[in-house]
């Protein structure tokens, strides 16, 4: 390497791809120049070195989501795993790439260490993200390291740079819904939104299977649901309707699902919000949409559906889900089951006792008309005043009886009972 000065500005004579090239340092100063020329004659030497001395954190999250995109194309993927990566990498952008105006600076992926990663991490934790999503925006960041480091983008050590044993407990949620709960929940519920979460009830659909579910896809005998999963291969499944429950759950969303039939349902912009709102109403714990996919597995789980039957079902690979997750009995439940693989009673007394198939159900939950109270007494029943105990055989008139879901009385009003509504539309006939 030869240095020298034209016009002021210091040259350097190097060998590039065997071949002599004269290129400017764009110094006036010999030692800056001296500096350049050797990062230069570096470059020239070994083009992954310039790669990675010219990569950005960007560039490996974009390096990650263009992957991910690629691999959803071909079916590898989902397209909603694409969009939680791009929703991690933009955490990762915010806090490394944005200066405090608001502007993007980019960040040299080889200037990354270990402190940078763990003041993001404290950042986070400051901005109120729980450990496991904290957990997964470094999941994001290891994947996009690895792939920047097969590239040639980066040369630095992965293990190094990430927090060592950095592994929340996972602490799956239990929440699952009662049958009387269910019919609660229901009867607070707008007709369309009602419909939506019976069909995820009696199909284990998740929200956004729900999202993409159509009237086609159910067949015309109602024994069987195409649910439209895109996460893995697995997920895209035909659910059977066998149960009593599930029967009556998918007859109700088709009944009351108000969508154009592609979708079947109509859009709902804040379903945790509103979910919340109609438990608050039906006066039971909170649900999520993904506490109904789970009640789903639950009661077929408590009917006696073996995991290894329930996995498919719910579109896993296997059963390790259910038994982990979504088919976890509750002390009742597993003493019935108990008692019924032993072939002794259940037991009747303490705080585990099994009353009855369902819970007990307030009369004023959509089965306190004449007609099913004279069709229970028919059957046997024994109906008290203000409570109705169904044993097994009675199932079929609970669910016979699902509640009329709640009605708007104006547009973007908050959900009424049917009685506030025919007060409405009499105020409405006498000012008309």
């Amino acid at each position: 390497m030869r240095l020298f000065k034209r016009d002021g500005v210091w040259y350097a004579d190097l060998h590039v791809g065997g071949r002599r090239q004269k290129v400017s340092t764009r110094c006036t100063d010999r030692r800056a120049a001296e500096a350049v020329a050797r990062q230069l004659e570096r470059d020239a030497a070994d083009p992954d070195h310039a790669t990675a001395r010219k990569a950005t954190l960007s560039d490996a999250l974009k390096l990650l989501t263009d992957t991910r995109e690629s691999e959803a194309k071909a079916g590898k993927k989902s397209v909603s795993t694409v969009g939680f990566y791009r929703k991690k990498a933009g955490h990762w952008v915010r806090m490394l790439e944005t200066n405090d105006a608001g502007d993007f600076v980019p960040y040299p992926l080889s200037r990354l260490r270990a402190a940078d990663v763990d003041r993001c991490v404290a950042q986070r934790r400051t901005e109120g993200a729980g450990e496991g999503t904290i957990a997964k925006e470094l999941v994001t960041l290891r994947a996009a390291l690895k792939l920047a480091k097969r590239a040639g983008m980066w040369r630095g050590d992965i293990d190094e740079v990430l927090p060592v044993g950095f592994a929340p407990e996972y602490k799956p949620r239990e929440r699952a819904l009662t049958y009387a709960e269910a019919f609660a929940l229901l009867a607070e519920l707008t007709a369309d939104r009602a419909a939506r979460v019976a069909f995820i009830l009696a199909t284990s659909a998740n929200w956004n299977e729900s999202e993409r579910a159509r009237r086609p896809d159910i067949n015309r005998d109602r024994t069987e649901v195409t649910v439209r999963g895109t996460k893995r291969a697995t997920r895209h499944r035909v659910v059977p309707i066998v149960s009593e429950a599930q029967r009556a759950l998918l007859e109700h969303a088709m009944a009351h699902a108000q969508g154009p039939g592609d979708p079947m349902f109509t859009r709902w912009i804040n379903v945790r919000r509103d979910l919340h709102a109609a438990c608050e109403r039906a006066k039971i714990p909170p649900c999520t949409p993904n506490d109904l996919r789970r009640t789903c597995a639950t009661w077929l789980r408590a009917e006696g559906l073996p995991p290894h039957l329930l996995g498919p079902l719910m579109g896993h690979a296997d059963s390790r889900m259910v038994e982990r997750v979504y088919g976890r009995l509750s002390p009742a439940q597993l003493a019935q089951r108990m008692a019924a693989e032993l072939g002794v009673t259940a037991p009747t007394r303490g705080p585990h006792a099994v009353q009855s198939h369902v819970d007990r159900l307030d009369a004023t939950d959509g089965l306190d008309d004449a007609e099913t109270q004279k069709a229970a007494k028919k059957r046997g029943f024994v109906v008290p005043r203000d409570r109705i105990e169904l044993p097994t055989r009675g199932f079929s008139i609970l669910w016979q009886n699902l509640p009329t879901p709640r009605i708007h009385l104006f547009s973007g009003d908050e959900p009424t009972s049917a009685g506030h509504m025919r007060a409405g539309q009499a105020l409405v006939r006498r000012q008309g």
